[in-house]
């Protein structure tokens, strides 16, 4: 009885840590988005018209400038529907563990459930932090359910020196193979 107890005390600080560690990066992001994309909503963007009537706004720059706004917010995006899908599963998780109807086999693959949800955001988290630490300005790792991690990294294109680099990342801190990991770039 007291076993099922502390497992229960240990899942649930695990899932305070891992909401409180939500709130932090997504906190810490919306902070430093602010800062690293000087063309906000409103704000003045200046844009060289070079080969252009004078009073014309060059396309092409204008269509960089909204593709990288839509990749901020799609790696913002992502990372919040994670987030939420996950809390959306703790919550279920925790409906099935408090259920006193509930069979404590039930109970138990519930609360394996948990630790694997805690577990790969923990991974999650490392294997984005160690690429942001490698220069790129963002990134994003995913495990699927078939043992993969996908990774999207912010970039226009990686070489093959940072491929491997990514690639090492992610084997060490995912515990998978190279032929589970999936890496692509978005700009």
């Amino acid at each position: 009885m007291k076993f099922l107890q502390r497992k229960q005390i240990v899942v649930l600080s695990l899932v305070l840590m891992l909401v409180i560690a939500g709130y932090l990066q997504i906190s810490y992001n919306s902070q430093f988005s602010a800062a690293e994309d000087p063309a906000q909503s409103g704000d003045v963007v200046y844009v060289d018209n070079r080969g252009t009537a004078e009073g014309e706004v060059a396309e092409s720059e204008q269509e960089a400038v909204t593709a990288s706004k839509e990749t901020n917010n799609y790696f913002a995006q992502t990372k919040m529907d994670r987030e939420n899908a996950r809390e959306e599963d703790i919550e279920t998780i925790k409906s099935i563990t408090g259920d006193e109807l509930a069979s404590k086999e039930a109970k138990e693959k519930a609360q394996e459930k948990m630790l694997k949800i805690v577990e790969a955001n923990q991974k999650e988290a490392n294997i984005e932090s160690l690429i942001k630490g490698k220069g790129f300005s963002d990134a994003i790792a995913m495990f699927a359910d078939d043992g993969s991690i996908d990774v999207i990294v912010k970039a226009p294109a990686i070489s093959k020196a940072d491929t491997a680099k990514i690639a090492d990342i992610v084997v060490r801190q995912g515990n998978v193979t190279f032929d589970k990991v999936i890496i692509k770039t978005m700009y």
